[in-house]
C-alpha cells in the first residue's frame, strides 16, 4: 500500500454536555467553526469512546488510547508518568505520584487546587523540596507544567497501594485527605506514613518560601501545599512507533502529553508559546504540525488542552473560544497540506462538561478527513449531529488503527 500521512489534532476535553447557558447547545455545537464542518461533511465522523462504554479516564488513560494501547497492560498509575515526563529516572520500588501546588488553609481546608494556576516560580518550589529524607526513604521533586509536580519516594519496602491526598476537582472547601494504605500490608502502611510526614514537612517550607511571601504581598495564592494523587509504579511498554513502523511527532505545551508521547516512542517539541493553558500559541502550533510533516514525519500529533481547562472551570464561553482557535488550525493545515497525500483528524482523550467540572464517560466527537473517505454527509460537527456517524460506538483504540490503516501501516490478518 502507498504510505500516507496524517495530522491528528486532539482537544483535550472536547466533548461537552448541553449547556443552559447556550439555550441547551454545547460549546461545540455554538462555535463558528466553517472548516470543521466542511473537513467533517467530507469525511467520517462519530462519538467514539475514550476506552470502553461506561468508563471515565483520565487524561493519561485516555491518551494511551488514542495512542492504540490496551491500558490495562501497560498502565500503573498517573505517577510514575508525571515522573517520566518531569525527567526523574525511577528506579525498581520506586514510587511516584502526581501532585499539585495548591492553597490551603492552617487547618488544612483546600483553597485552590491549582495555587490560582500557578506558573512562575515553580521550580525554585520544587527544588526547595527536592532530596528530603524522611526515615529511610529520599523523596525527589520536579514542576512540571503550571501547577503540577511529580514526587517520587525511594526507598526500601514501599507500596503504591495508598490513597490520593488530593479531595478532587471542583472540592475546594474540603480538607486535605490523610493518604491511607489500600490493602493491610507493612509496606503500604510505610508509604502512606512517608508520605505524610513529606507533606507536612513540605507545607511548612513553601509557607514561608520568599516565592510565595512575593505572591501573597501581590495579591496571589501562595502554593502552600502539595496535594497527590495517582500512586504507581514504573512499568515498560512497548513503543507504538515500533509496532507500526511509524515517525511521530508529538507537539505541546503541556509536558505531560509530551511525556507520554515518550514513552510511545514519539519526538516531541514544544516552545515558550506553548503554554498549555488558554494563552497558547495556536498558530505556532499548526506551523510546527506542517513543518513536521515536510521534514518527513508520518504522524503528527496536536495537542490543545484549554478545551478542558475551559470545562473544568464551568467556561462554556471559554470553551468556544478555544475550540474557535481549533478551527484556525484545521483552516491553516487544510490550506497547506498535500491533500492527495495527507489525513487530518480530531479527537479527544475524553469529555469534560462544564456542568460537571471533570471527565465523563461520555463518547468524544471525533471526524477524518481526506481525498479518499467515505463521506457520512453532515452539515455540522457536534455532539448531537455526528451521533450517527460511521465511528461512532468506535474505541479510542479502534480509531487509531483505523487511522493506520488508511495510512498504510497495518499488516492484512489472514492470507
Amino acid at each position: 500500500m502507498r504510505k500516507k500521512k496524517c495530522i491528528m489534532v486532539i482537544g483535550d476535553g472536547l466533548g461537552d454536555r448541553p449547556v443552559e447557558l447556550l439555550q441547551g447547545r454545547t460549546p461545540l455545537e455554538v462555535a463558528k467553526k466553517p472548516v470543521i464542518n466542511m473537513l467533517s461533511s467530507n469525511g467520517m465522523t462519530g462519538l467514539v469512546h475514550p476506552y470502553r462504554p461506561g468508563i471515565r479516564v483520565g487524561t493519561d488513560v485516555g491518551h494511551f488510547c488514542i495512542f492504540g494501547y490496551e491500558p490495562e497492560e501497560i498502565y500503573s498509575g498517573r505517577g510514575p508518568i508525571e515522573a517520566f515526563s518531569a525527567g526523574i529516572e525511577l528506579e525498581a520500588g520506586d514510587v511516584a505520584f502526581r501532585a499539585n501546588f495548591a492553597t490551603v488553609s492552617e487547618d488544612l481546608t483546600v483553597i485552590d487546587r491549582r495555587a490560582g494556576r500557578i506558573r512562575e516560580g515553580t521550580g525554585l518550589l520544587a527544588e526547595s523540596l527536592n532530596g528530603i529524607e524522611v526515615e529511610d526513604c529520599k523523596i525527589f521533586v520536579k514542576e512540571l507544567t503550571e501547577h503540577r509536580t511529580a514526587i517520587v519516594i525511594r526507598g526500601d519496602g514501599l507500596s503504591d497501594m495508598v490513597t490520593d491526598t488530593d479531595p478532587g476537582t471542583a472540592h475546594e472547601g474540603e480538607k486535605v485527605k490523610k493518604p491511607l494504605p489500600t490493602e493491610n500490608t507493612p509496606e503500604a502502611e510505610k508509604t502512606a506514613r512517608i508520605l505524610w510526614k513529606f507533606l507536612m514537612r513540605a507545607h511548612e517550607i513553601l509557607k514561608g518560601h520568599p516565592v510565595n511571601i512575593e505572591r501573597q504581598k501581590k495579591g496571589f495564592l501562595p502554593a502552600n501545599f502539595l496535594i497527590t494523587r495517582g500512586a504507581g509504579k514504573f512499568k515498560k511498554i512497548e513503543k507504538i512507533t515500533e509496532r507500526f513502523k511509524i515517525k511521530v511527532a508529538c507537539i505541546a505545551g503541556d509536558k505531560t502529553i509530551l511525556g507520554i508521547g515518550k514513552m510511545c516512542g514519539f519526538d516531541v517539541f514544544t516552545s515558550s508559546r506553548f503554554t498549555g493553558s488558554f494563552d497558547t500559541d495556536y498558530k505556532s502550533k499548526a506551523l510546527m504540525a506542517l513543518q513536521k510533516i515536510n521534514e518527513g514525519y508520518d504522524l503528527v500529533v496536536v495537542h490543545v488542552k484549554a478545551t478542558d481547562l475551559a470545562g473544568h472551570d464551568n467556561a462554556p464561553l471559554k470553551k468556544i473560544e478555544a475550540i474557535e482557535n481549533i478551527e484556525a488550525i484545521f483552516s491553516l493545515l487544510y490550506s497547506n497540506i498535500d491533500r492527495s497525500n495527507t489525513y487530518l483528524c480530531l479527537t479527544a482523550d475524553h469529555t469534560t462538561p462544564c456542568s460537571v467540572r471533570d471527565h465523563t464517560c461520555d463518547p468524544v466527537p471525533v471526524f477524518i478527513w481526506g481525498n479518499d473517505i467515505r463521506k457520512d454527509g453532515i452539515q455540522e460537527f457536534g455532539e448531537e449531529y455526528i451521533k450517527s456517524g460511521s465511528l461512532t460506538g468506535y474505541t479510542a483504540k479502534e480509531l487509531f488503527y483505523t487511522l493506520m490503516d488508511f495510512m498504510g501501516y497495518t499488516e492484512k490478518y489472514g492470507a
